[in-house]
């Protein structure tokens, strides 16, 4: 029996965004395919040590530097300490998802000669458009050389779904699909909500940014309240819009309805109480919070946007609104909230149809992916 395929993945230990963590995902399931998958990444903050011990225990090799870099240092350790990786563990594919991490690392595979996939999880130029920061002119420029270099110098590209791989070909690249991965064992071990609770509640994560949509959301509740007096809004994501969010909904008189909170990891606890979760966004590349509600077994009503649509089965597992219309995504949730049989045959679709996106089935798509690379001339 020969070696197992040596993957390199990277990651900074002090933030572990949705891009980061569909790959760190992955790298749960790797193992179980004959993969080792190894992280090279900065000591995780308290928050994120016990996923790392999880890696860990699933067969992931960490190589953890001795301190966090931020910045430029950041980027400088990267590379150089992947180079070392690089050789040091006889790397055979580098594997990358991020837009300046694509060129960083991307350039230390090329200089050894490794194989390089690019895992692309967002368009940066489509999202400096719905960001809150302002780009200076040569903050873009470098973005942007960077995001054409990145899909450049990888041996294939991968969206993250359907939709991404269709969008990127606007670049002149071609590109693959798989859908991203989900901690399918952890979501869908939550317990069922008890329906004779005084309560409907419905959650939404997801950052408190334009391009998700909360307002959308906060504009629906007033008539799903008029209907359901009983029900609550969580949103659970932080961000630059919490207080104008907070504001609009005090505005429309039902703020008292809200309960606006700062992401946490934990939020499977949140999930358990929940009755429906609603993804509102603008432009949405996948969707991870729409796939994790429904392996929590939460129906998920979506906007029918970006790779939500490849998430959300309309009927099945969920409903998909009209993005921006206020009044659609009102009836959508409270066709849910009213039906009872609905919720539960869609509450039973939601935990199976979740299964694709668990982290060992997505690991048999990429060990193709990687084989592949690997016999290329």
């Amino acid at each position: 029996m020969g070696e197992p395929l040596r993957v390199l993945f990277t990651a900074s230990g002090s933030h572990i965004g949705g891009a980061t963590m569909a790959l760190i995902h992955l790298m749960l399931g790797l193992p179980s395919v004959g993969v080792k998958p190894i992280l090279l990444a900065t000591p995780p903050k308290p928050s994120y040590r016990s996923l790392f011990k999880r890696l860990r225990e699933k067969g992931v090799k960490l190589i953890l530097s001795r301190r966090r870099f931020g910045g430029a240092l950041f980027w400088i350790w990267l590379f150089f300490a992947a180079l070392k990786s690089i050789r040091d563990f006889r790397i055979n594919v580098v594997h990358c998802h991020g837009t300046k991490e694509a060129v960083v690392i991307g350039l230390a595979a090329k200089l050894l000669k490794r194989k390089i996939v690019y895992t692309v999880e967002g368009d940066p130029i489509l999202e400096m458009v719905y960001s809150p920061k302002r780009y200076s002119a040569l903050e873009r420029i470098v973005l942007t050389s960077c995001w054409r270099l990145g899909l450049r110098l990888a041996d294939m590209v991968v969206g993250c779904s359907r939709w991404m791989a269709e969008h990127i070909k606007r670049y002149h690249v071609k590109a693959s699909f798989i859908h991203n991965a989900i901690d399918y064992e952890r979501f869908s071990s939550i317990s069922e909500r008890m329906e004779d609770e005084d309560t409907a509640m419905v959650i939404s994560v997801a950052r408190f940014e334009r391009v998700k949509g909360l307002d959308i959301l906060i504009k629906a509740a007033r008539k799903v309240i008029e209907e359901v007096p009983n029900v609550k809004f969580i949103l659970v994501g932080g961000g630059s819009l919490k207080d104008r969010l907070q504001k609009l909904a005090r505005n429309l008189k039902i703020g008292h309805h809200f309960l606006f909170l700062e992401y946490t990891p934990q939020v499977d606890e949140l999930l358990s109480k929940a009755t429906v979760a609603v993804l509102p966004s603008i432009y949405e590349p996948f969707g991870m919070a729409a796939a994790e509600a429904l392996a929590a077994g939460k129906p998920v009503v979506a906007a029918r946007t970006g790779g939500l649509r490849e998430i959300v089965v309309d009927g099945v597992n969920g409903l998909l609104f009209t993005p921006g219309d206020p009044e659609d995504l009102a009836k959508k949730i409270l066709q849910i909230l009213k039906d009872k049989k609905l919720r539960e045959r869609m509450a039973k679709e939601a935990r199976r149809s979740a299964k694709r996106f668990s982290p060992e089935r997505l690991s048999k798509s990429y060990v193709r992916i990687y084989q592949a690379i690997l016999s290329a001339e």
